[in-house]
């Protein structure tokens, strides 16, 4: 029996056969009511401020479908590759999260729905042993990989924001016969990351409608993304630390290698641990608290914030052996590949005095325009 959707928390899965009426005209069109205007500015200003989509706000599929269509046409109007990335991260991650709670059918019907040949082998799976614990005690059991997909979808989707992640290599995955056999958890998380490219693909097919209708749409759009976008990359009031900075954090005076990494992290990529660590020691350096530093990480595709709070907490020193930890050096910036420039910059030989550097600079220069 084939498996049904709800639209309400899937509208990247809804296409014309499933809302015919819906589709007659441009879905964006029918949003310029009243109220479903005033949906969409709502749940663009949650997607903005906490990358979530408020389900809640909707009465129906449909008007969730409606206002994801005319959400897509904005972002495809203004053109603001962050904006866009963050659309479709928080519809990815929402819908990860009801995803926890349905049926092995509908993770693959929502696959399936986004043309990739997922299916389901439950007659005899392959199955790992995987320790499980209960207080003291332990025992061994065996966690079935029923989730199957060919290994050219699967690498197609995995080799963009989850190429760094060893658990997504082939080689520590059961290939056989040309499919990938995955646990539900993984799958799921493949799933993730299908959904979020689905939504930039849908983004950048769009034809926003050229009405004076729309137009005016954008243009209440506007002054919504202005003010709340310094909430993702604007400066952050802080208490300095380690090294004598005003008390804000500028990322337009990040050295290089540190620019580098928040630019992955904006466009939607997968930092490495390694990216993900320097990051975080730099931001504690100069003097963004464990809150300030989550802010950043966030915006990438696995955050998990238990985890994530954790690991920040032992850099900074709040953890463990209570040891605060520096980003690398300069030369092992480029011996590890993190270096973007050739030469040393200028002020130093690592992250944190080249920031001192541009900001005595940056100081200087306005000085002389006063």
């Amino acid at each position: 029996m084939p498996v049904r959707l709800n639209y309400m928390y899937y509208p990247f899965a809804a296409s014309p056969r499933d809302y015919p009426k819906l589709f007659i005209e441009k879905p964006s069109i029918v949003v310029l009511s009243s109220d479903l205007k005033e949906k969409l500015l709502h749940v663009l200003k949650s997607i903005i401020e906490r990358g979530d989509v408020p389900v809640e706000a909707f009465s129906n599929p449909e008007e969730c479908v409606l206002v994801y269509n005319a959400l897509l046409d904005v972002a495809k109007f203004l053109g603001e590759h962050r904006l866009i990335n963050r659309i479709a991260l928080a519809y990815s991650k929402s819908a990860s999260r009801k995803l926890d709670r349905e049926k092995d059918e509908v993770l693959v019907a929502v696959a399936n729905k986004l043309e990739v040949y997922a299916r389901l082998e439950r007659m005899s799976p392959p199955c790992l042993p995987v320790v499980m614990r209960r207080g003291r005690r332990s025992r061994v059991g065996f966690t079935p990989h029923m989730f199957t997909m060919p290994v050219a979808e699967y690498l197609n989707i995995v080799s963009r924001r989850l190429v760094h992640d060893p658990a997504y290599l082939l080689v520590n995955n059961i290939v056989n016969e040309g499919y990938v056999f995955l646990n539900r958890q993984k799958f799921k998380r493949i799933l993730e990351e299908l959904i979020f490219q689905a939504v930039v693909r849908q983004i950048d097919l769009q034809v926003p409608p050229v009405t004076e209708e729309f137009k005016k749409l954008i243009e209440e759009v506007k002054p919504l993304i202005a003010g709340l976008y310094n909430h993702i990359h604007g400066k952050r009031a802080i208490p300095s630390y380690d090294v004598d900075v005003p008390r804000e954090v500028v990322e337009g005076l990040f050295p290089p290698c540190i620019r580098r990494i928040v630019d992955i992290i904006d466009s939607g990529g997968n930092p490495s641990h390694f990216e993900r660590f320097n990051l975080a020691a730099f931001l504690g350096s100069v003097g963004l608290d464990v809150d300030g530093i989550l802010e950043y990480f966030k915006r990438t595709a696995d955050f998990n914030e238990r985890v994530a709070r954790y690991q920040v907490e032992h850099i900074l020193g709040l953890r463990g052996g209570k040891k605060k930890y520096k980003p690398y050096n300069c030369d092992r910036m480029k011996a590890t590949g993190m270096c973007p420039v050739n030469e040393h910059c200028p002020g130093g030989k690592n992250p944190l005095a080249v920031y001192k550097h541009n900001l005595k600079e940056a100081r200087k220069t306005s000085s002389k325009s006063t």
